[in-house]
């Protein structure tokens, strides 16, 4: 890498990471906040209210934040 390489690569944030649980199965994941922020705004463009839900991976069931 040269030296503005580095630089640049310092300069990026790192991801804020939020723990999520799937209500079905108990699989935990650490998901980016952006990535929960994206499916915030699409909720709220549709209309629902509530907390962010997405697809577990391992199961295909709901997860959700963990409090």
């Amino acid at each position: 890498m040269t030296d503005s390489t580095v630089k640049n690569a310092s300069m990026i944030a790192e991801d804020t990471l939020i723990k999520m649980k799937c209500t079905a199965c108990g699989h935990i994941a650490n998901v980016p906040d952006w990535i929960i922020g994206e499916f915030a705004e699409e909720d709220r463009m549709s209309g629902k209210h509530g907390e962010v839900e997405i697809e577990c991976p391992v199961c295909k069931g709901p997860m959700r934040r963990v409090r």
